[in-house]
């Protein structure tokens, strides 16, 4: 799924299931870039949530 940056809802947290959709990777991937401060995101219990406003600064560099 190609989504564009302006597609994303700066406010929304996004799971790394949506993440891994939008940037067309693996939920792997995903876990590994907030793992290693890639992509920052908040863990709330056992699950990562990522904010659209860093998936976009993510994407654009």
């Amino acid at each position: 799924m190609a989504v564009i940056p302006s597609q994303i809802d700066e406010n929304k947290l996004y799971t790394v299931s949506e993440v891994a959709e939008i940037l067309n990777v693996t939920e792997q991937t995903v876990r590994k870039h907030l793992k290693v401060k890639l992509l920052k995101g908040k863990k709330i219990g056992k699950k990562w949530y990522i904010e659209g406003r860093e998936i976009k600064k993510f994407i654009e560099g």
